[in-house]
């Protein structure tokens, strides 16, 4: 029958893992963050000098924002004993590899579909984020919880961006096409309020903020 091993001994064990955890999904969301922060940089380049100065501004602030990411996931990797620069695990190398095949593949001058890409990448790093506190909070992480809670709402604040200025996008370069678009973006705005205020309602997401 194996010995027992004494209680400081297993918290050493359960330490280190829980440390090996934390930073394994830390250096995943900076790779999954700075693969991102290529493209944006790209689209960046793409758009200066246009007169889309309205999406242009929106992938400067996406920029700004993956940059500070970056930085913090850093830091807070080289606080647990990590470095960012590990190799990637395949699901991540997966993960990242498909959104260089969607970046690419619909490369485009056209600012609205940029942006739409920008959408997807966004959203990925927004649940990526919530995985990320979900981890940390339940192995009493709360620095990264915070890091990561941070992630997620800057995420989301850029996503619910997108969505504010995609319909004048959109609209924008239909009529640079010469075609005949009615002035309805308004319309495109109350759908997805609509939309998002039905949600919240589902998941019960308004009582709790109220409560």
């Amino acid at each position: 029958m194996p010995r027992a091993e004494p209680d400081d001994a297993r918290d050493d064990i359960m330490t280190e893992k829980t440390t090996a955890t934390l930073t394994t999904y830390i250096t995943d969301m900076h790779a999954l963050v700075n693969h991102g922060l290529r493209a944006v940089e790209r689209q960046a380049r793409m758009l200066t000098g246009t007169s889309d100065l309205q999406a242009l501004g929106a992938v400067q602030e996406f920029q700004r924002t993956l940059e500070g990411h970056l930085k913090l996931l850093d830091a807070r990797a080289e606080q647990l004993g990590g470095k960012v620069s590990q190799p990637l695990k395949d699901a991540v190398t997966t993960v990242t590899g498909f959104l260089a095949g969607l970046f690419n593949r619909v490369y485009t001058k056209k600012a609205c579909k940029a942006i739409r890409d920008d959408y997807t990448f966004l959203s990925h790093v927004a649940v990526s984020y919530l995985m990320l506190f979900t981890t940390a909070n339940v192995l009493g992480d709360r620095e990264t919880a915070m890091l990561a809670e941070q992630g997620y709402r800057d995420a989301a604040r850029l996503v619910m961006h997108i969505d504010r200025i995609l319909p004048s996008l959109v609209a924008q370069e239909l009529r640079e096409d010469n075609l005949p678009v009615a002035d309805l973006e308004r319309q495109s705005r109350t759908m997805l309020s609509r939309a998002w205020k039905r949600e919240e309602s589902e998941l019960g997401l308004e009582s709790n903020a109220t409560a």
